[in-house]
């Protein structure tokens, strides 16, 4: 029903050239380096693929996080992508199989700046949006492609026209692929690759099934507890990627499927204290929403940043796993956590995960 609703609110903005709906609103973050401090403490790490029994014992029965390296090969890390050399990097969103799907709606993020070269921190700048939509018009010719194009032009108007940098919208999965294509095109410039566009907070099972097939729930999920599947959902990006501090109302296994990223966890209590903090710092009321329109405003979202990833209060007990390829980190009900990607601009990054009970 969901795939409907998009697919149709895709079409319905095709013949209105002037706008794009846009749904929510936050400002970018300046993303520092990743910093180590004393007082944020690894993640229990453990090798291999995890049998049920394990699992239970390490994890799910004591609720604690627990970073498994290896745990599993989703189908998805190879047919999702594409490598057109053996340099480190050279790996782009899209080959036969993904291709075949391009018409599928997902949905995006994308922050943009206004700046005509922006940096990690300010988004992808206006020069390139206008740069890729260049590039399309020179490559593209096919009607599905024109309507990408439209698109581009829908994304430029609503970023000269909004105060928010932060934009939320529905779009074909042709979208990223293409940006991942254009940003290993030979003669673009760094500043003016395609970045922070994001596929956030889109179900597996909404899908075509060829697709949700290279993404299998893992034995785990079904096994552990009582085998029931809350939710699911994948995350494709440009990086950086970036979410900020929440808590889930079950349990989380996050898959890496692509790239590297950077999760920090703090105990149900201690979460909620830093999240409280910085919203009566801000004379401001809410509450753990994941992806919540309050969470993604500027003022609330940067507060949230600097306390988790900044300096983090020295009383509170931070532990982060950083995630490859091929890993999962194990995040039980309630505990608070920020995720961010590793790596450097406008490379790919990808995960999956599973909320279940």
């Amino acid at each position: 029903m969901r795939r409907v609703s998009a697919y149709r609110a895709f079409q319905a903005s095709r013949s209105r050239p002037g706008h794009l709906q846009v749904r929510r609103y936050a400002t970018p973050v300046p993303d520092d380096h990743l910093n180590h401090h004393d007082r944020v403490r690894p993640v229990a790490t453990i090798d291999g693929a995890a049998d049920v029994e394990a699992f239970r014992s390490l994890a799910w029965g004591p609720a604690m996080p627990v970073h498994w390296k290896g745990f599993h090969q989703l189908p998805a890390m190879k047919s999702w992508t594409t490598v057109r050399g053996r340099e480190k990097g050279l790996v782009s969103f899209g080959g036969d199989k993904l291709e075949s799907f391009s018409d599928t709606i997902v949905s995006y993020e994308l922050i943009v700046s206004p700046s005509s070269q922006g940096d990690e921190s300010s988004g992808c700048s206006l020069d390139c949006l206008k740069a890729f939509q260049a590039w399309l018009d020179r490559t593209l010719t096919n009607q599905h492609n024109h309507l990408l194009q439209n698109l581009t032009s829908q994304l430029l108007e609503s970023a000269e026209n909004s105060r928010s940098r932060f934009l939320q919208f529905d779009a074909p999965l042709s979208l990223i692929i293409q940006a991942s294509r254009y940003n290993r095109s030979k003669g673009i410039d760094p500043w003016q690759r395609v970045s922070q566009l994001y596929i956030a907070q889109s179900d597996i099972r909404n899908l075509p099934p060829a697709l949700g097939d290279d993404l299998p729930v893992p034995d785990i999920v079904g096994r552990v507890g009582k085998g029931d599947i809350y939710d699911s959902s994948i995350w494709l990006g440009l990086q950086p990627t970036y979410t900020p501090l929440h808590r889930d109302p079950n349990p989380n296994l996050f898959c890496q499927l692509v790239g590297s990223k950077a999760v920090r966890l703090l105990r149900p209590k201690a979460g909620l204290s830093v999240f409280a903090d910085v919203l009566r710092s801000l004379g401001a009321v809410g509450n753990s929403r994941f992806r919540g329109p309050e969470m993604m405003d500027g003022p609330e979202r940067e507060g949230l940043h600097r306390a988790v990833w900044g300096d983090p209060d020295p009383s509170r007990e931070v532990l982060q796993a950083t995630l490859g390829p091929g890993d999962a980190l194990f995040i039980p009900r309630g505990w608070w956590h920020s995720v961010r990607s590793v790596g450097h601009e406008a490379e790919l990054n990808a995960s999956a995960n599973w909320w279940f009970r």
